[in-house]
């Protein structure tokens, strides 16, 4: 009976290399065109919402076929989970750069606070982020393990500067500031409004204080 092994060939193995090299091309003109498709769906989305938008407009925006189409996704629901997934993955990654530039952990729940809210006042994210979730209202359905993982990442970034703070509880603490700044910026988004200074500040200063800090 052949060995079967038990880890991964190492990043110099010759076979993976080659495989690798031969593949990248491909690799390359796949992620093209499914940021094509996505970036199509947001466009699509702000003229549909609150129903999906139809292939054939994507497609059409995005400059490619319906056999492409189907090659990356199984349908427009597979579609729309993967776009909202990009769009909170997106969210994290400039997250975790604006408060990996600063050491003072109030100071970073600040800037995740304010960065959520961001989404809401910059208005080609405001519009496409509403149409979005208009249309997984509409649908009445769920969020798939890719999008409910991206929204437990974003979370997971105030564990750190919640322990730091003295957090006796950071995992119900990053989900109660987690629920109030992203609940805020939806009611703006389906409101089609901007939270104000005011209330941003209200609302930075609130989280704070509910840990225990003084704002």
């Amino acid at each position: 009976m052949p060995h079967t092994w038990a880890v991964s060939p190492p990043a110099d193995d010759p076979v993976e290399l080659a495989v690798n090299r031969a593949l990248k091309p491909m690799r390359d003109d796949a992620v093209r065109d499914v940021e094509a498709i996505l970036d199509a769906t947001l466009k699509a989305a702000e003229l549909s919402a609150p129903v999906a938008p139809r292939v054939a407009d994507i497609v059409a925006l995005a400059g490619t076929s319906n056999q492409a189409f189907y090659r990356y996704f199984t349908g427009k629901d597979d579609l729309m989970q993967a776009v909202m997934a990009r769009g909170l993955r997106r969210v994290h990654a400039y997250l975790d750069h604006r408060m990996s530039k600063v050491d003072d952990p109030a100071m970073k729940i600040e800037l995740w606070v304010r960065g959520i809210l961001t989404q809401a006042t910059h208005q080609t994210a405001a519009r496409q982020g509403a149409a979005v979730a208009e249309i997984f209202a509409g649908a009445g359905g769920g969020v798939d393990e890719r999008t409910s993982e991206a929204t437990l990442a974003l979370k997971d970034l105030l564990i750190a500067p919640l322990e730091a703070l003295g957090s006796n509880f950071p995992e119900l603490d990053a989900a109660v500031i987690r629920e109030a700044a992203m609940g805020t910026m939806r009611d703006h988004m389906t409101a089609h409004t901007s939270p104000t200074p005011q209330e941003s500040d209200h609302l930075v200063a609130f989280c704070i204080r509910g840990i225990g800090v003084e704002a």
